[in-house]
C-alpha cells in the first residue's frame, strides 16, 4: 500500500480534524461565564448591582431592560425593587439599562423554544435557549413576558442591597443589623436607617463589598 501523502486531505486526518473542532466547539459553547454590569455612576451614587443605584442623597435609580410600551413595566418592576428595598416610593426614579448579558430576557427565548421543541428535547433546549439568549445580550421586550421573566430578579435586587444597607447602619449604631430595616416602624433601631444621611451609608456600603454587583443572573 503506498504511504499517505505527507501534506494534503485524507479521511483519517479529516475525521481526525473534524473530531477535535467538533469537541472545541461544544466546549466553547458549554464553557461557564461570568458577567458584570456596565452601569456607570453620577456623582455621589453607588452602584449596588446591576438593577439598582443609591445617591447620597437617599435617590434610588432602579435600571429596567424592558420596554416601555404602555403596559406599565417601568412601574411593576421598580414597584418590585423598592419594596424589597423598602425605599419611599416618592425617592425612586428609572433609567434604561445598557446593553448586557445581564439584562437578556432568557425568559422568553426558553418559552419560545420549550413550545417549539419536542417533549423530549424540553430541558436541554430550554437550556441551551437561555444561554443562547444570555451570550448573545437579546434583550427583548414581548409575550408578556417582562413580570415574569425579571420581577424575581428584581425583587432579589433590593432585598441584597437592603441587607447590605442594613449591615451599614448597625455597624455605625453597633446594634445587630437584624435588628435594622430600610423601611422603619417608629422604633429606633428598626428606623435606624432613617436616622442616619444617605453619604454614610452609601459610603459603608462601598466599603462593605459584601453586596455582589453583578447581582441578576440566576
Amino acid at each position: 500500500m503506498a504511504d499517505s501523502p505527507r501534506f494534503g486531505i485524507t479521511r483519517r486526518r479529516l475525521l481526525i480534524g473534524g473530531g477535535i473542532g467538533v469537541g472545541l466547539a461544544v466546549g466553547w459553547a458549554v464553557w461557564p461565564r461570568q458577567y458584570s454590569h456596565n452601569l456607570v455612576a453620577a456623582e455621589g451614587e453607588e452602584i449596588f448591582n446591576a438593577f439598582l443605584k443609591i445617591g447620597e442623597d437617599g435617590r434610588v435609580s432602579v435600571v429596567v431592560p424592558q420596554a416601555e410600551m404602555g403596559q406599565g413595566v417601568w412601574t411593576a418592576l421598580p414597584q418590585a425593587l423598592a419594596d424589597e428595598l423598602g425605599a419611599d416610593w416618592r425617592t425612586v426614579g428609572v433609567e434604561p439599562s445598557p446593553i448586557n448579558p445581564l439584562y437578556a430576557n432568557d425568559f422568553l427565548v426558553a418559552e419560545g423554544a420549550g413550545q417549539m421543541l419536542p417533549a423530549f428535547l424540553g430541558g436541554a433546549g430550554e437550556w441551551a435557549a437561555r444561554e443562547y439568549a444570555v451570550r448573545n445580550s437579546l434583550m427583548i421586550t414581548g409575550g408578556s413576558s417582562s413580570i415574569r421573566g425579571f420581577e424575581q430578579r428584581f425583587r432579589e435586587a433590593g432585598a441584597a442591597a437592603r441587607a447590605s444597607l442594613c449591615r451599614a447602619a448597625a455597624a455605625r449604631w453597633d446594634v445587630d443589623w437584624r435588628a435594622c430595616d430600610t423601611g422603619g416602624n417608629g422604633d429606633r433601631r428598626e428606623s435606624a436607617l432613617r436616622g442616619l444621611r444617605g453619604d454614610q451609608l452609601v459610603g459603608g456600603q462601598s466599603r462593605r463589598r459584601g453586596a455582589r454587583t453583578d447581582l441578576g443572573r440566576r
